[in-house]
């Protein structure tokens, strides 16, 4: 469920199972949502807030349940790739093991042509979209 789905959010309490690892890019009512679904001992980490991008400071929106991180002993932590780029190099042989031996599936659509730019870039933001973007031009 992506952060643009909203409306989905009052039934989302419902439907979620205990959580041990959510990693979380969208933050808001989505991270609100998890908190409220989290075990004891679940992990977090935080390698962006998407929902939260285009806002002022002072208007963003609040997780109000920041509290279950103690009752739930939840480690959260946030991470910038740029503090792991000296390890790149063994990610991507590592990524490179794991996509030739069939474990790991990239999922993406395809546009033709340049002037589905504003099409595909409009997909990334519903939930039209599963994967990677794009955009093949052929000369």
């Amino acid at each position: 469920m992506g952060f643009y789905e909203k409306e989905r959010l009052p039934s989302l309490g419902q439907s979620l199972s205990p959580i041990d690892l959510y990693l979380d890019n969208v933050g808001g009512k989505m991270l609100e949502a998890v908190l409220n679904h989290v075990n004891l001992h679940a992990r977090i980490p935080v390698y962006g807030m998407i929902s939260q991008y285009n806002q002022v400071w002072t208007e963003r929106e609040w997780v109000r349940n920041l509290l279950n991180l103690v009752g739930k002993e939840v480690r959260m932590k946030g991470y910038l790739l740029g503090s792991y780029l000296d390890r790149f190099d063994d990610f991507t042989k590592v990524m490179e093991s794991y996509t030739k031996e069939g474990k790991l599936i990239s999922k993406y659509k395809i546009f033709n042509g340049i002037e589905s730019f504003i099409k595909s870039l409009g997909s990334m933001f519903t939930s039209s979209n599963v994967g990677k973007v794009v955009i093949q031009v052929k000369p």
